[in-house]
């Protein structure tokens, strides 16, 4: 990129694995198109795709630190993976943080978070920073009325509302809290903020704009999300302009009917008996 500043400099804090990161690859390239100054802050692995898309990059984490969490087994068992996770994210909270104030420019940042990113929340905070939360997935949201499944499979909607209220009470205070919340209110005591809790419920939303990355025919508005919520498409983005196809697949889906895919998430390294059961399924 040359040192000429553009319109706005956009700040991108995605957190986890390609499918975490990708749509934020895909929202930083439509910013420059668009005559913006883009910096993404995500893992090393991802450094090659951000810099050859024209964005600045620096990373928060290296390389090993993505083998290492992406090969705990721990990380696809439901409680387990969530505890993991949120752990991780805690530890490298003042990381991103530190990278967040290194890079912001008064006046002229706008930053955007993913739905972990709570380093960028608590800067949003502390400086009043022009901001924004993306959320991949209506998991994300929280009702009293319409619920995503969560976990996979379990619909919780038709229950009554005192009953769903008191079971999210039940994971902040057992499981989402105690693994995150101690680490973070320690740091935010440090930087002159009030300690926060049932970080799930409304605080991983910024309080100026939250934006989700999907239609609304897929996941409807509920009357208790955040009013400053705006619904999207899909995000699409694959790299597809940076990689062309090998003769051999192309060959393979020109041949026969069309094939079926069948994908665990990008960041599943523990997913043998998931391929044999869709292997069976479709055998």
């Amino acid at each position: 990129m040359n040192n000429q500043k553009r319109a706005f400099h956009f700040l991108l804090t995605p957190i986890g694995s390609s499918g975490d990161v990708h749509p934020f690859l895909g929202i930083g390239k439509e910013l420059l198109a668009r005559g913006h100054d883009v910096t993404l802050l995500t893992g090393e692995t991802f450094r090659e795709t951000a810099e050859s898309l024209g964005m600045a990059f620096e990373p928060t984490w290296d390389g090993k630190s993505y083998e290492y969490i992406t090969n705990d087994s721990r990380l696809w068992k439901v409680t387990q993976g969530l505890q993991l996770v949120l752990s991780t994210t805690a530890a490298g909270l003042e990381i991103l943080y530190d990278l967040i104030e290194r890079h912001y420019q008064p006046s002229r940042t706008i930053l955007v978070g993913h739905t972990l990113s709570f380093a960028t929340r608590m800067f949003e905070e502390k400086h009043d920073a022009p901001a924004a939360t993306v959320h991949l997935a209506p998991s994300a949201f929280r009702s009293d009325y319409a619920q995503s499944a969560v976990p996979p499979g379990i619909d919780i909607s038709g229950l009554p509302r005192w009953l769903k209220r008191a079971m999210w009470r039940g994971l902040d205070h057992l499981i989402i809290d105690p693994s995150i919340a101690p680490v973070m209110n320690a740091f935010r005591k440090r930087l002159g903020l009030k300690p926060v809790s049932r970080l799930f419920k409304e605080y991983l939303h910024s309080q100026r704009k939250v934006i989700g990355l999907f239609p609304e025919w897929f996941a409807p508005r509920q009357i208790d999300w955040p009013s400053q919520l705006d619904l999207t498409s899909f995000p699409l983005y694959d790299e597809g302009d940076l990689h062309a196809l090998s003769d051999d697949l192309r060959a393979f889906l020109a041949c026969g009917e069309a094939p079926i895919v069948c994908t665990a998430g990008t960041g599943n390294r523990q997913a043998k008996k998931f391929f044999e059961k869709m292997i069976a399924a479709i055998t």
